[in-house]
Protein backbone atom coordinates (compact mmCIF):
# COMPACT_ATOMS: atom_id res chain seq x y z
CA UNK A 1 0.00 0.00 0.00
CA UNK A 2 1.39 3.67 -0.86
CA UNK A 3 1.94 5.94 1.94
CA UNK A 4 -0.23 8.79 2.34
CA UNK A 5 2.04 11.90 3.21
CA UNK A 6 0.74 14.70 4.38
CA UNK A 7 1.44 17.88 6.77
CA UNK A 8 0.16 18.23 10.37
CA UNK A 9 0.54 21.92 11.35
CA UNK A 10 0.11 23.34 14.97
CA UNK A 11 -0.36 26.87 16.64
CA UNK A 12 2.66 27.15 18.56
CA UNK A 13 1.11 29.42 21.14
CA UNK A 14 0.75 27.65 24.00
CA UNK A 15 0.46 23.79 24.29
CA UNK A 16 -3.40 23.52 23.68
CA UNK A 17 -3.54 23.21 19.87
CA UNK A 18 -0.38 21.07 20.08
CA UNK A 19 -2.47 18.71 22.62
CA UNK A 20 -5.14 17.92 20.44
CA UNK A 21 -3.20 17.26 17.38
CA UNK A 22 -1.30 14.73 19.08
CA UNK A 23 -4.58 13.22 20.11
CA UNK A 24 -6.23 13.50 17.18
CA UNK A 25 -2.65 11.86 14.95
CA UNK A 26 -2.76 9.19 17.41
CA UNK A 27 -6.15 8.49 16.29
CA UNK A 28 -5.64 8.81 12.54
CA UNK A 29 -2.44 6.83 12.76
CA UNK A 30 -4.79 3.73 14.55
CA UNK A 31 -7.16 3.84 11.64
CA UNK A 32 -4.53 4.36 8.60
CA UNK A 33 -1.54 2.29 8.74
CA UNK A 34 -0.44 3.76 5.51
CA UNK A 35 -0.68 7.44 6.77
CA UNK A 36 2.67 9.35 7.65
CA UNK A 37 2.02 12.89 9.30
CA UNK A 38 4.77 15.57 9.40
CA UNK A 39 4.51 17.73 12.00
CA UNK A 40 4.83 21.65 11.46
CA UNK A 41 5.18 23.23 14.96
CA UNK A 42 7.33 26.38 16.73
CA UNK A 43 7.93 26.26 20.37
CA UNK A 44 6.80 25.11 22.95
CA UNK A 45 4.46 23.44 20.80
CA UNK A 46 7.16 21.63 18.77
CA UNK A 47 8.49 20.45 22.32
CA UNK A 48 5.14 18.17 23.00
CA UNK A 49 4.81 16.83 19.32
CA UNK A 50 8.64 15.54 19.61
CA UNK A 51 8.20 14.08 22.81
CA UNK A 52 5.00 12.50 21.72
CA UNK A 53 7.36 10.52 18.97
CA UNK A 54 6.46 12.09 15.92
CA UNK A 55 8.80 13.89 13.38
CA UNK A 56 9.14 17.70 12.79
CA UNK A 57 9.82 20.94 10.36
CA UNK A 58 10.77 23.35 13.22
CA UNK A 59 8.42 26.32 12.24
CA UNK A 60 9.01 29.58 13.48
CA UNK A 61 7.02 30.33 17.00
CA UNK A 62 4.08 32.45 17.18
CA UNK A 63 4.01 35.33 19.18
CA UNK A 64 2.64 35.61 23.24
CA UNK A 65 -0.04 37.26 24.73
CA UNK A 66 1.25 40.46 26.35
CA UNK A 67 0.05 40.63 29.81
CA UNK A 68 0.75 42.24 33.29
CA UNK A 69 -0.42 40.36 36.78
CA UNK A 70 -2.86 38.25 34.82
CA UNK A 71 -4.48 40.92 32.66
CA UNK A 72 -4.01 40.93 29.04
CA UNK A 73 -2.71 44.22 27.27
CA UNK A 74 -4.50 45.58 24.27
CA UNK A 75 -4.68 42.89 21.69
CA UNK A 76 -4.13 45.12 18.62
CA UNK A 77 -0.37 44.71 19.76
CA UNK A 78 -0.78 40.98 19.56
CA UNK A 79 -2.75 41.30 16.32
CA UNK A 80 0.41 43.63 15.11
CA UNK A 81 3.42 40.71 16.39
CA UNK A 82 1.37 37.93 14.46
CA UNK A 83 1.32 39.91 11.31
CA UNK A 84 5.21 39.54 11.64
CA UNK A 85 5.00 36.36 12.33
CA UNK A 86 2.66 35.46 8.92
CA UNK A 87 5.17 37.01 6.66
CA UNK A 88 8.23 35.14 8.69
CA UNK A 89 6.10 31.82 8.48
CA UNK A 90 5.11 32.41 4.38
CA UNK A 91 9.02 33.16 3.52
CA UNK A 92 9.82 29.65 5.69
CA UNK A 93 6.97 27.48 4.03
CA UNK A 94 7.81 29.01 0.54
CA UNK A 95 11.47 27.63 1.55
CA UNK A 96 11.22 24.59 2.99
CA UNK A 97 7.62 23.44 2.32
CA UNK A 98 7.51 20.30 -0.12
CA UNK A 99 3.70 20.92 -1.35
CA UNK A 100 4.35 17.99 -4.52
CA UNK A 101 5.47 15.16 -1.50
CA UNK A 102 3.47 15.94 0.86
CA UNK A 103 -0.10 16.05 -0.47
CA UNK A 104 -2.75 17.28 2.29
CA UNK A 105 -2.77 19.62 5.11
CA UNK A 106 -4.22 19.22 8.75
CA UNK A 107 -3.74 22.32 10.47
CA UNK A 108 -4.72 23.19 13.92
CA UNK A 109 -5.53 26.87 14.04
CA UNK A 110 -1.81 27.29 12.23
CA UNK A 111 -3.18 29.98 9.29
CA UNK A 112 0.40 30.49 7.60
CA UNK A 113 0.40 27.10 6.47
CA UNK A 114 -3.56 26.95 5.46
CA UNK A 115 -3.07 30.15 2.91
CA UNK A 116 -0.07 28.49 1.37
CA UNK A 117 -1.22 25.41 1.15
CA UNK A 118 -4.66 26.81 -0.30
CA UNK A 119 -2.64 28.74 -2.45
CA UNK A 120 -0.94 25.71 -3.99
CA UNK A 121 -4.50 23.93 -4.28
CA UNK A 122 -3.28 21.28 -1.31
CA UNK A 123 -6.61 19.65 0.03
CA UNK A 124 -6.59 21.36 3.62
CA UNK A 125 -8.69 20.48 6.72
CA UNK A 126 -8.98 22.90 9.43
CA UNK A 127 -8.79 22.07 13.43
CA UNK A 128 -10.39 25.59 15.09
CA UNK A 129 -12.02 26.53 17.73
CA UNK A 130 -13.59 29.08 16.60
CA UNK A 131 -13.85 30.74 13.31
CA UNK A 132 -13.51 34.26 14.37
CA UNK A 133 -11.60 36.02 17.61
CA UNK A 134 -13.27 38.54 19.98
CA UNK A 135 -10.37 39.48 22.13
CA UNK A 136 -10.41 43.25 21.37
CA UNK A 137 -11.76 45.64 24.10
CA UNK A 138 -10.79 48.66 23.19
CA UNK A 139 -11.46 50.76 20.09
CA UNK A 140 -8.10 50.10 18.23
CA UNK A 141 -7.78 46.73 18.87
CA UNK A 142 -11.24 46.37 17.21
CA UNK A 143 -10.60 48.23 14.57
CA UNK A 144 -7.86 45.70 14.18
CA UNK A 145 -9.26 42.52 14.63
CA UNK A 146 -12.25 43.34 12.12
CA UNK A 147 -10.06 42.56 9.35
CA UNK A 148 -8.06 39.97 10.94
CA UNK A 149 -11.36 38.07 11.40
CA UNK A 150 -12.35 38.58 7.69
CA UNK A 151 -9.02 37.10 7.00
CA UNK A 152 -9.03 34.57 8.84
CA UNK A 153 -12.91 33.69 7.32
CA UNK A 154 -12.06 33.40 4.03
CA UNK A 155 -8.78 30.97 4.47
CA UNK A 156 -11.68 28.60 6.53
CA UNK A 157 -14.13 29.27 4.04
CA UNK A 158 -12.00 27.58 1.22
CA UNK A 159 -10.62 25.18 2.98
CA UNK A 160 -12.05 21.58 2.50
CA UNK A 161 -12.97 20.93 5.81
CA UNK A 162 -13.38 22.97 9.06
CA UNK A 163 -13.81 20.78 12.58
CA UNK A 164 -15.01 23.77 15.08
CA UNK A 165 -14.72 23.10 18.25
CA UNK A 166 -17.00 26.31 19.11
CA UNK A 167 -19.35 28.42 16.88
CA UNK A 168 -19.06 28.57 13.27
CA UNK A 169 -21.33 29.82 10.35
CA UNK A 170 -23.43 27.02 8.84
CA UNK A 171 -20.66 26.89 5.93
CA UNK A 172 -21.11 23.58 4.01
CA UNK A 173 -17.56 22.79 4.84
CA UNK A 174 -18.06 23.08 8.72
CA UNK A 175 -18.41 20.01 11.36
CA UNK A 176 -18.87 20.76 14.92
CA UNK A 177 -16.71 18.73 17.05
CA UNK A 178 -16.72 18.13 20.97
CA UNK A 179 -13.27 17.87 22.93
CA UNK A 180 -10.41 16.47 21.95
CA UNK A 181 -8.11 15.37 24.69
CA UNK A 182 -5.39 12.33 24.91
CA UNK A 183 -5.92 9.32 26.28
CA UNK A 184 -4.51 8.84 29.67
CA UNK A 185 -2.19 5.78 29.63
CA UNK A 186 -2.61 3.99 32.62
CA UNK A 187 -5.55 3.54 35.48
CA UNK A 188 -5.40 6.59 38.23
CA UNK A 189 -4.34 4.15 40.70
CA UNK A 190 -1.36 2.79 38.82
CA UNK A 191 -0.15 6.58 37.83
CA UNK A 192 -0.61 8.36 41.61
CA UNK A 193 1.62 5.08 42.46
CA UNK A 194 3.87 5.69 39.38
CA UNK A 195 3.90 9.74 40.78
CA UNK A 196 4.21 8.98 44.77
CA UNK A 197 1.00 10.66 45.11
CA UNK A 198 0.55 9.78 48.94
CA UNK A 199 -1.60 12.93 49.95
CA UNK A 200 -4.53 14.66 47.99
CA UNK A 201 -2.87 16.09 45.79
CA UNK A 202 -3.48 19.43 43.86
CA UNK A 203 -2.47 19.97 40.59
CA UNK A 204 -1.60 23.89 39.25
CA UNK A 205 -1.34 23.93 35.27
CA UNK A 206 -0.66 27.14 33.52
CA UNK A 207 -0.06 25.97 30.38
CA UNK A 208 2.33 27.20 27.40
CA UNK A 209 2.43 30.38 27.33
CA UNK A 210 3.79 33.27 30.07
CA UNK A 211 0.23 34.36 31.24
CA UNK A 212 -0.54 31.96 34.22
CA UNK A 213 2.13 33.27 36.46
CA UNK A 214 -0.31 35.08 38.69
CA UNK A 215 -2.51 31.79 39.16
CA UNK A 216 0.46 29.85 39.96
CA UNK A 217 1.86 33.03 42.80
CA UNK A 218 -1.84 33.17 44.32
CA UNK A 219 -2.46 29.43 44.16
CA UNK A 220 0.43 28.48 46.15
CA UNK A 221 -0.17 31.71 48.94
CA UNK A 222 -3.63 29.78 49.42
CA UNK A 223 -2.37 26.41 50.01
CA UNK A 224 0.05 27.70 52.74
CA UNK A 225 -2.54 29.57 54.35
CA UNK A 226 -4.71 26.69 54.48
CA UNK A 227 -2.31 24.80 56.17
CA UNK A 228 -3.84 21.05 54.84
CA UNK A 229 -1.50 18.60 56.52
CA UNK A 230 -3.14 16.10 54.26
CA UNK A 231 -2.86 17.78 50.85
CA UNK A 232 0.40 18.65 48.38
CA UNK A 233 0.50 20.56 45.45
CA UNK A 234 2.16 19.65 42.14
CA UNK A 235 2.76 23.11 39.78
CA UNK A 236 3.34 22.35 36.58
CA UNK A 237 4.92 25.75 35.38
CA UNK A 238 5.22 25.00 31.42
CA UNK A 239 8.29 26.00 29.64
CA UNK A 240 8.35 29.81 29.63
CA UNK A 241 7.79 30.21 33.43
CA UNK A 242 9.90 29.35 36.43
CA UNK A 243 8.82 28.11 40.53
CA UNK A 244 10.81 27.21 42.96
CA UNK A 245 10.01 24.18 45.03
CA UNK A 246 8.92 24.67 48.74
CA UNK A 247 7.26 23.25 51.48
CA UNK A 248 4.50 20.53 50.34
CA UNK A 249 4.84 22.40 46.77
CA UNK A 250 6.71 19.80 44.11
CA UNK A 251 7.40 21.69 40.68
CA UNK A 252 8.16 20.61 37.15
CA UNK A 253 8.38 22.97 34.07
CA UNK A 254 7.39 21.00 30.85
CA UNK A 255 5.44 17.56 31.04
CA UNK A 256 4.71 15.91 27.78
CA UNK A 257 2.15 13.46 29.45
CA UNK A 258 0.12 15.95 31.64
CA UNK A 259 -3.18 15.07 30.67
CA UNK A 260 -1.88 11.89 33.13
CA UNK A 261 -1.22 14.21 35.89
CA UNK A 262 -4.46 15.39 35.69
CA UNK A 263 -6.42 11.87 36.15
CA UNK A 264 -4.07 11.42 39.06
CA UNK A 265 -4.89 14.39 41.04
CA UNK A 266 -7.40 15.17 43.38
CA UNK A 267 -8.15 18.97 42.36
CA UNK A 268 -6.87 20.72 38.93
CA UNK A 269 -6.00 24.53 39.47
CA UNK A 270 -5.99 26.04 35.58
CA UNK A 271 -5.96 29.01 33.60
CA UNK A 272 -8.82 27.64 31.69
CA UNK A 273 -7.10 26.73 28.75
CA UNK A 274 -9.47 24.73 26.60
CA UNK A 275 -6.83 21.45 27.01
CA UNK A 276 -6.60 21.18 30.58
CA UNK A 277 -10.38 22.12 31.40
CA UNK A 278 -11.66 18.93 28.50
CA UNK A 279 -8.62 16.42 30.06
CA UNK A 280 -9.60 17.37 33.61
CA UNK A 281 -13.55 16.68 32.52
CA UNK A 282 -12.78 13.27 30.75
CA UNK A 283 -10.96 12.51 34.16
CA UNK A 284 -13.41 13.28 36.40
CA UNK A 285 -11.30 15.41 38.55
CA UNK A 286 -12.79 18.70 39.93
CA UNK A 287 -11.26 21.93 38.38
CA UNK A 288 -10.79 25.68 39.58
CA UNK A 289 -10.57 27.47 35.94
CA UNK A 290 -9.37 31.28 36.74
CA UNK A 291 -9.05 32.70 33.34
CA UNK A 292 -6.44 36.01 32.48
CA UNK A 293 -8.63 39.23 32.12
CA UNK A 294 -9.49 39.75 29.02
CA UNK A 295 -8.51 36.55 27.55
CA UNK A 296 -11.94 36.13 25.69
CA UNK A 297 -11.46 31.90 25.01
CA UNK A 298 -10.78 31.55 28.56
CA UNK A 299 -13.37 33.57 29.89
CA UNK A 300 -15.98 31.34 28.31
CA UNK A 301 -14.42 28.11 28.86
CA UNK A 302 -14.26 29.60 32.91
CA UNK A 303 -17.41 30.73 32.62
CA UNK A 304 -19.30 27.44 31.56
CA UNK A 305 -17.80 26.33 34.91
CA UNK A 306 -19.04 28.85 37.03
CA UNK A 307 -15.88 30.98 37.52
CA UNK A 308 -14.35 34.91 36.22
CA UNK A 309 -11.16 35.98 36.64
CA UNK A 310 -12.47 37.81 40.21
CA UNK A 311 -12.49 33.98 41.66
CA UNK A 312 -8.81 34.42 41.98
CA UNK A 313 -9.16 36.08 45.28
CA UNK A 314 -11.36 33.38 46.85
CA UNK A 315 -8.97 30.61 45.79
CA UNK A 316 -8.75 30.29 50.11
CA UNK A 317 -12.42 29.32 49.90
CA UNK A 318 -12.70 27.44 46.56
CA UNK A 319 -10.12 24.80 47.16
CA UNK A 320 -11.22 23.08 50.66
CA UNK A 321 -14.70 22.82 48.39
CA UNK A 322 -13.37 21.49 45.31
CA UNK A 323 -11.13 18.70 47.38
CA UNK A 324 -14.18 17.85 49.31
CA UNK A 325 -16.13 16.62 46.04
CA UNK A 326 -14.44 14.13 45.12
CA UNK A 327 -14.11 12.19 42.25
CA UNK A 328 -16.79 13.04 39.51
CA UNK A 329 -18.15 11.44 36.58
CA UNK A 330 -15.96 11.52 33.75
CA UNK A 331 -17.79 13.28 30.90
CA UNK A 332 -17.44 11.88 27.08
CA UNK A 333 -15.24 13.60 24.49
CA UNK A 334 -15.60 14.17 20.55
CA UNK A 335 -12.56 12.03 19.70
CA UNK A 336 -14.27 9.44 17.67
CA UNK A 337 -16.63 11.61 16.11
CA UNK A 338 -13.55 14.43 15.05
CA UNK A 339 -11.45 11.28 13.69
CA UNK A 340 -14.06 10.03 11.65
CA UNK A 341 -14.45 13.60 9.54
CA UNK A 342 -10.59 13.38 9.51
CA UNK A 343 -11.06 10.07 7.88
CA UNK A 344 -13.63 10.59 5.28
CA UNK A 345 -11.30 13.64 4.51
CA UNK A 346 -8.12 11.85 3.74
CA UNK A 347 -10.36 8.97 1.75
CA UNK A 348 -11.79 11.73 -0.33
CA UNK A 349 -8.67 12.96 -1.28
CA UNK A 350 -6.95 9.62 -1.66
CA UNK A 351 -9.76 8.78 -4.35
CA UNK A 352 -9.88 11.73 -6.03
Amino acid sequence: MEELRGYFAVHSQGLGHATRAVALARGLLERRRDLYLLFLAGSPALDLVVANGFDALTMPPAPDWRTTDGVLAPVWRWYRDYGRYLRIARRFLDREADWGYYCFLLSDSELASAGEAIRHRIPTALILDATRHDFARDPLSRFVEGPANFWASRIARKAELVLAAESAPDWPNVRRIGPIVRGFSASREKLREDFVFRKKTILVTVGGTAVGEFLIREAVRAFHALKLEDVSMVVVSGPKLKVDSESGVYTYGFLPNLQDYVLAADLVITTAGKGTVNEALAAGTPVIAIPPEGHAEAERNAAALGYQHGDIHRLKELIPQKLALGRLPPQPTGNDRAIGFLIDFLERMANA
